[in-house]
């Protein structure tokens, strides 16, 4: 295989779509390679299948929640920001719908109707695409790309871009090569670790509340007595552990923290009432349900299966009347309820992580283009990067945005 392309494209996930798609709109020739059967496998499983592509942050939002990456993606949002990302959707017939904390999700519910969009501006552009193919290494020359050696043979280009994605859902082809690739040609890759996944807990109580959600409730997450992390929002119980979108914001910096020891959690079920106010609550509810069961007066506070778990916390019987609750006792179910207790011990395998950290030292990528400063003509885009944001849309349009950018800048 011989033929000369002016772009070649590593990786069918939205960074090389989009790279691939935008190269072609101005008229050059693209072929892009997906090892495979089909394009996109990790953008269906995105926020449960239903694709939260972005969020309606401001620019300065989005470049704060990238911590460390944030200014080198600046000339990046610029160029291919969210409110582009939406205005391409729709003119490819996706209309999007805000939902709570500015996420941005297809009308259709549904990621297949981005993957779609995605692959017309491909077609249209006349893209070439081959999957089921391996790339096995990079071939350069003077200290330029040209071309790539796969299992099928040869491919030789003008431009070559990376967009293999982490180490995250191996079973959709995140296996960590683009990594390997780009040492090859001597770029540093930084330890890679997961920066959005559940944890595994001390307590073996969690299992009988898997599947329970909690709602509005403050997590803070202690080591060594020092307070490492805290966020608002919601948390989901697990057979394992703990999980959802609060925890999920925070894991990055617990994960960063657990080689040093087991990390604390408190659970503040009410972080908008005091604790002298959650004591005239509870003293009220004493007072009208006194002749019932104590455990039906907490229903009000936590999901009725928590209420069995937080009881047995402050060694109160179940069936104990509420008018019979002592003041000490009714002390500890105030101090659960500001601070339910568990111990992260260990997080969930980067198997299972939404995103990877780590990744291409991004010291040696020009952020205004995308391509490499130690191999001329070399491109990176996406997650195979050193850059990583919480939940909520900022890494799919990061994957967008630097697509985009490289797709953009190509010779």
């Amino acid at each position: 295989m011989t033929d000369n392309y002016d772009f070649i494209v590593i990786g069918g996930g939205p960074a090389g779509v989009m790279a691939a798609g935008r190269a072609a709109e101005r008229g050059k020739k693209v072929i892009l390679l997906e090892k495979n059967d089909r394009l996109g496998k990790k953008l269906l499983m995105c926020a449960t299948g239903r694709c939260n592509v972005t969020n309606t942050a401001p620019l300065q939002v989005f470049i704060a929640a990238y911590g460390k990456g944030g200014p080198f993606l600046r000339t990046a949002l610029e160029t291919f920001d969210n409110e582009k990302l939406r205005s391409f959707l729709l003119s490819h017939d996706v209309k999007t719908v805000v939902e709570n904390k500015g996420r941005v999700f297809p009308k259709s519910q549904k990621a297949d109707s981005v993957l779609k969009a995605l692959e017309t501006y491909m077609r249209d552009g006349h893209v070439e695409i081959q999957t089921n193919t391996h790339v096995l290494r990079l071939k350069s020359e003077n200290n330029h790309v040209r071309g790539i050696e796969t299992n099928h043979g040869n491919i030789f280009g003008q431009n070559v871009l990376i967009a293999t994605g982490g180490l995250s859902y191996p079973a959709t082809g995140s296996t960590g090569d683009g990594y390997k690739l780009a040492a090859s040609v001597g770029h540093s890759i930084y330890p890679t670790y997961p920066a959005i996944v559940a944890f595994e807990t001390e307590e073996t109580w969690v299992k009988s509340l898997q599947g329970t959600p909690i709602k509005n409730v403050n997590i803070s997450a202690y080591q060594l007595g020092k307070k490492i992390a805290e966020h608002f929002g919601e948390a989901l119980f697990t057979h394992y552990g703990i999980s959802g979108p609060a925890i999920l914001d925070m894991s990055k910096r617990i994960v960063e923290c657990l080689p040093n020891g087991s990390i604390k959690i408190h659970i503040d079920f009410k972080p908008n009432r005091s604790t002298e106010e959650l004591d005239s609550i509870l003293l009220n509810q004493i007072k009208r349900q006194g002749g019932k069961a104590v455990k039906s007066c907490l229903t009000i506070f936590v999901p009725e299966k928590l209420v069995t778990i937080l009881l047995g916390q402050c060694n109160i019987e179940l069936q104990k009347k509420a008018s019979q609750v002592t003041s000490p006792e009714r002390k500890r179910i105030r101090k659960q309820l500001k601070g339910l207790h568990l111990t992260l011990v260990r997080h969930r395998p980067i198997e299972e992580a939404i995103v990877t950290a780590g990744g291409v030292s991004l010291d040696e990528v020009d952020a205004k283009t995308m391509e490499s400063t130690l191999m001329k003509r070399l491109y990176f885009a996406g997650e195979v990067l050193d850059i990583d944001g919480p939940t909520g849309g900022f890494n799919l349009q990061a994957a967008f945005s630097t697509g985009y950018l490289a797709g953009n800048s190509i010779d």
